[in-house]
């Protein structure tokens, strides 16, 4: 099961985000709905090491939570652009 987050642009609003089937769930509105506080700038989130413990939560059930997300929550693929970075982690 693999993750991968990027860095979209979207609603005036700039955000590291996880790629789930229906678009995006940025970590801004991840960390608003669900109370965590993930580092919402990729190169931090890469370089803190929060990126695997992003993708250890994503393989132990967060998968599911993301998928499950609310529709006003989830950012769809013709509202973002992605720039630049790539993250992706694999089991």
């Amino acid at each position: 099961m693999m993750m991968k987050l990027v860095t979209i642009e979207y609603r005036g609003r700039r955000s590291a985000a996880v790629v789930i089937a229906r678009g995006y769930v940025a970590l801004d509105v991840l960390n608003e709905e669900k109370r965590s506080d993930w580092p919402t700038d990729m190169k931090k989130l890469v370089e803190s090491g929060d990126a695997a413990r992003l993708a250890s939560w994503y393989r132990a059930g967060g998968k599911t939570i993301l998928e499950n997300m609310s529709r006003a929550l989830i950012v769809a693929p013709d509202e973002a652009r992605e720039t630049g970075e790539v993250y992706e982690a694999e089991d």
